[in-house]
């Protein structure tokens, strides 16, 4: 076993069938020469083998799992119980590793296409819309011959057609009961079918060189998406032939397909760079992994639009190699908000854009994405509490960052102390009072105040809060928080419900303690 780096060896009889699923490893050996104390050579084969479970040929992959993790391997067996093979954690790990790198081979072969037919349309959102509905109308045929079919109709029954006015709103309507669904999708939401099909429709569609078509494009790529749906499926691992597919695919389209011309987001709403008070206060910077490149876009001056990097430019900035796979595979670089490596830019505000995997190089393009989220979700907060009887709230519009002021308390100057709504790194929003008066002093002071009343103010909200009194930090917080991330959760009602209620608490919570009278501002 050791001499050929054998983890365990299965028992067989003389005829090659297994022997009641028994098993040699090195484990049982040690047991047996530790429980009998005695020499090796006193031991048989039947002294130190184990039971162990067998598995038809045929028999899920998955369904073994369990047992390959607590032995390190499983017995298969054929119906004669002959050995055919073992496997093992190692052999596991290598299937699962070429299932994932066929995965991300696929993803980036889609999201290629996605760049793609981005750059066709060159912002041109109506074409691509157009394009979009035409691919994605699957009643085309039925809408038209719906209107030649009702003339038919009417026709056979000498009903004389409608005069002067349009017909489309009773074709419109003809169509609605039929149940036809409307045409045109959201781009992301496009099927890999549908991709190819507004990719190849464009006038500057993709081909090869010497085609007069795309028709060799199109099978191609009709292949990979029965790869693609095969490895989706878990319909068995790839041939060969597929792999070499995908392989040849992705290299193909990387470097033949257009490639958009990074470009400098919309003009920011009006305010929406506006000097955040939050800013140096708050204590959830940047973490993990890829914490330098989130540093470093969100250093970037505002008239930065765009930042050209290549592979190893990000690599310097981090201060550490890339993961093997950042070179390999497109889909390592995609705009996931579910990745850690994407989400370091994504939540500051970029996106990755123009990638060249062959050259190792992409641009990093500054978007608008969480500035119009914020105003989204503040704006739909603003107008929930006004239908607040008595609430106090701050008649200010979203200036689209990441922190919302609803109310202010009567403490030393205005806005001194508010109660807020903010927005932080680590997917959570918070309802706070927020303590800033311009002095550190003070602010700890107060909070030393408020904290002495802990109870009592965790009654009216409750439930317990968190007593933030950042010692290293000028200003103070109480806060409560909850699971949201504002790419996702932009016009999430619960989301806004939930901060709607506990900005009313805090409100009967803390501005009693703001008040010469001891009463608060909301009205019963």
């Amino acid at each position: 076993m050791d001499r050929h780096a054998y983890n365990q060896l299965p028992v067989v009889e003389a005829d090659g069938r297994t022997s009641r699923g028994q098993v040699v490893t090195f484990n049982g050996i040690l047991h047996s020469v530790q429980s009998f104390k005695t020499p090796l050579d006193l031991l048989q084969v039947r002294d130190v083998a184990q039971h162990v479970r067998t598995y038809a040929p045929d028999a899920d992959l998955l369904a073994t799992l369990d047992d390959i993790q607590r032995d390190n391997f499983a017995l298969i067996v054929d119906e004669d119980h002959h050995l055919t093979g073992i496997v093992t954690t190692s052999d596991t790990t290598v299937f699962f590793r070429e299932y994932a790198q066929d995965l991300m081979r696929i993803e980036g072969i889609e999201e290629r296409m996605k760049e793609a037919i981005r750059a066709q349309f060159d912002g041109d959102e109506s074409g691509m819309d157009a394009a979009i509905a035409k691919v994605t109308d699957h009643a085309a045929d039925i809408r038209k011959k719906l209107r030649p079919a009702i003339l038919c109709y009417l026709e056979r029954f000498a009903i004389p057609p409608p005069q002067g006015g349009s017909d489309t709103e009773a074709l419109a309507e003809a169509e609605k009961r039929l149940g036809l669904p409307k045409p045109g999708k959201a781009f992301e939401k496009l099927s890999m079918d549908e991709l190819i099909e507004v990719l190849l429709s464009h006038p500057k569609a993709p081909k090869l060189n010497n085609s007069t078509g795309v028709a060799e494009l199109r099978g191609m790529l009709k292949r990979v998406r029965d790869v693609r749906n095969k490895v989706a499926h878990f319909r068995g691992e790839l041939t060969g032939e597929e792999r070499r597919l995908i392989v040849v695919a992705s290299k193909w389209l990387e470097q033949n397909l257009p490639v958009p011309i990074p470009k400098p987001p919309p003009s920011p709403t009006s305010g929406a760079h506006l000097p955040n008070p939050h800013e140096g206060t708050d204590n959830d910077a940047p973490k993990g992994t890829y914490a330098a490149l989130s540093s470093h876009l969100a250093g970037q001056p505002e008239n930065v639009t765009s930042l050209a990097m290549t592979f190893q430019d990000v690599e310097r900035i981090l201060g550490k190699e890339l993961p093997r796979s950042a070179f390999e595979y497109r889909a390592w670089w995609a705009n996931d908000s579910t990745k850690p490596q994407s989400v370091a830019w994504l939540d500051e505000g970029w996106r990755g854009n123009a990638i060249n995997m062959a050259e190792g190089r992409l641009t990093f393009v500054r978007t608008n994405d969480r500035e119009e989220a914020y105003i989204t979700f503040f704006a739909a907060l603003n107008a929930r509490l006004q239908l607040e009887a008595g609430f106090p709230l701050r008649m200010a519009s979203p200036q689209g960052v990441n922190w919302h002021i609803l109310a202010p308390l009567p403490w030393n100057s205005p806005e001194s102390a508010n109660i807020n709504a903010s927005f932080t790194r680590r997917k959570e929003l918070r309802i706070e009072l927020y303590l800033d008066c311009g002095d550190k002093a003070q602010n700890k002071t107060k909070f030393d105040e408020l904290f002495a009343r802990k109870e009592a103010i965790e009654a009216i909200v409750g439930g317990p809060l968190r007593w933030e009194r950042m010692d290293d930090k000028r200003a103070s917080r109480v806060a409560e928080y909850t699971k949201g991330h504002i790419l996702t959760d932009s016009a999430n009602g619960i989301l806004i419900e939930w901060a709607a209620k506990k900005a009313v608490d805090f409100i009967r919570a803390f501005s009693p303690e703001f008040s010469s009278t001891g009463e608060g501002l909301l009205v019963p």
